[in-house]
């Protein structure tokens, strides 16, 4: 599949997955999303979308709370990729994978730092919210083109502010979110 037809499929394969997750509510757990080249005619691009199965216990962590203080979900995520990609990793990236042509990755979740996801200092570790303090549901991905795509719904909106970013600043790349999928993306290509 050319480039540009892929961000086309993989826009829309997001913005059903994010349509889907909004028709289930709130309060889900976070999951991280593999984008798969399913295209079987040139001309009917098609992503396939896969759930990487993570223990949902894992992501409890978040629900641990101190007084004025709970852990995003990115927390969880950098954890999982340095197990899932490290240099002792073990191989199931490319077993979840197999044989399908991984075209991209994806995180959604809900209580996304949305303004600075990738800071590394102690600010970033509250909750961020829209407008009146609603929570915040954010769909990040990237693709093997170097794409970076994040679709962020506010409870309660009409819409979802959608961005696709075909070649991203290095500020947006070295974020966590997208730094951990295109770290990901990486390990499980073979």
């Amino acid at each position: 599949m050319r480039s540009r037809h892929r961000a086309a499929a993989i826009g829309a394969a997001l913005t059903a997955v994010e349509h889907d997750a909004n028709s289930r509510g709130w309060d889900a757990l976070p999951a991280l999303l593999g984008l798969f080249d399913a295209t079987t005619d040139r001309h009917q691009p098609h992503i396939a979308i896969d759930v990487l199965g993570v223990d949902p216990a894992f992501w409890w962590l978040h629900e641990q709370t101190v007084p004025g203080m709970r852990l995003p979900y990115w927390v969880g995520l950098r954890t999982l990729t340095a197990h899932l990609a490290g240099p002792d990793a073990p191989a199931t990236l490319a077993r979840w994978a197999g044989q399908r042509r991984l075209a991209g990755m994806a995180f959604l979740a809900e209580g996304l730092d949305t303004s600075d996801a990738g800071r590394r200092d102690a600010a970033a570790h509250r909750l961020p919210a829209g407008p009146d303090g609603a929570p915040v549901r954010a769909l990040t991905a990237c693709d093997v083109d170097g794409r970076h795509y994040q679709i962020l719904r506010v409870r309660g909106a009409a819409t979802t502010p959608t961005t696709t970013l075909d070649d991203p600043p290095a500020r947006v790349r070295a974020t966590v979110i997208p730094a951990c999928l295109h770290r990901l993306l990486a390990a499980a290509r073979p």
